[in-house]
C-alpha cells in the first residue's frame, strides 16, 4: 500500500513536471513563431517602403524630365538662332535658276515626251531677283521669259492630252448610255456631233416635257456630261420637237 502511494506520488510529480515542461515548450514555440512573424512583417514593410520610395522617385522624374528636355531644346534653338545666317545673293539665285532650267531638259518630237526641266524652281529664284532689283535684273528678266514660254507650252500640251482623253471617254459613253436606256425600257438612238464629238444627241419618240424635266432637274446627268467635255446636249423627240441644253457658256458651233 505504501509502495502504491509512493508510485502514485511519483507519477503525479512526473505529470506536473511534464505539464510544466510542455507549457514552457509551447510558450517557447509560440514566442518563436511570434518573433518569426514579426520579423517577416518587418521584412514585408521594409520591401513595401523601398517600392514606394522607388515609385515616388519614378513619378517625380516623369514630371521633371519634360521640363529639362524643353529647357535643353530651347537652349539648342537659341544656339542655332545665334549662328550667322547665309542670305542667298542675286548671283546665286541666277545661277540656281540656270541650273533649274537646264536640269533634265530634253526636247522630243512627241511633245508628251518632252522634259521641261525644273520650271517652278527657276521661277522662284528669278522672282527673288526681280523683287530685289539688282545688277542681275536684266538677265533675270530674260530667263523669266523663257520660264513663261515653257509654262505656256506645258499648259498647251496638257490641254491637248486632256481633250484627247476626254474625247475617248465620250466615244465610250455611247455604248454605256445605250445599255442604260435599254435597262429602263427605252429605245434611244445616240450619236455624237461636232469636230471634237462634244455634242450629244439623244433621239427617242418617248421624250416629253415631264420626262426631260425629271432627267435634267432630278439627276446629275447634265453635270456629268459637262465634266466629260460636252458642250451641248439635244433631246430629239423625232416628231418635230426637240429640247437643247447648252453646257458651256458662249459656245459656238
Amino acid at each position: 500500500m505504501e509502495y502504491n502511494l509512493v508510485s502514485t506520488g511519483l507519477l503525479s510529480s512526473s505529470a506536473v513536471i511534464l505539464n510544466e515542461q510542455s507549457y514552457f515548450f509551447h510558450e517557447e514555440v509560440k514566442g518563436t513563431i511570434i518573433m518569426k512573424n514579426q520579423t517577416l512583417w518587418l521584412k514585408k514593410w521594409w520591401l513595401i517602403s523601398i517600392f514606394l520610395i522607388i515609385s515616388g522617385i519614378s513619378i517625380l522624374y516623369q514630371f521633371v524630365k519634360p521640363g529639362v528636355e524643353n529647357q535643353e531644346h530651347t537652349i539648342h534653338n537659341k544656339e542655332i538662332e545665334a549662328l550667322p545666317r547665309h542670305e542667298t545673293t542675286s548671283i546665286e539665285h541666277l545661277e540656281e535658276a540656270r541650273k533649274a532650267l537646264a536640269d533634265d531638259f530634253r526636247l522630243n518630237a512627241d511633245p508628251m515626251k518632252t522634259s521641261w526641266g525644273r520650271v517652278y524652281d527657276a521661277r522662284v529664284h528669278l522672282e527673288a531677283i526681280i523683287q530685289n532689283v539688282s545688277s542681275e535684273y536684266g538677265e533675270a528678266e530674260r530667263l523669266m521669259k523663257e520660264v513663261e514660254r515653257r509654262e505656256i507650252e506645258m499648259e498647251r500640251i496638257y490641254e491637248i492630252h486632256t481633250q484627247k482623253h476626254l474625247k475617248k471617254q465620250r466615244d465610250e459613253l455611247i455604248e454605256k448610255l445605250d445599255k442604260y436606256f435599254l435597262g429602263k425600257g427605252m429605245d434611244v438612238s445616240i450619236r455624237l456631233e461636232g469636230k471634237e464629238k462634244d455634242i450629244l444627241v439623244l433621239g427617242s419618240i418617248l421624250w416629253s416635257r415631264p420626262l426631260i424635266y425629271r432627267t435634267v432637274n432630278g439627276t446629275g446627268f447634265l453635270e456629268s456630261l459637262k465634266r466629260l467635255g460636252f458642250k451641248k446636249v439635244t433631246y430629239d423627240a423625232t416628231h418635230g420637237y426637240s429640247w437643247t441644253f447648252q453646257l458651256e457658256e458662249n459656245y459656238e458651233e
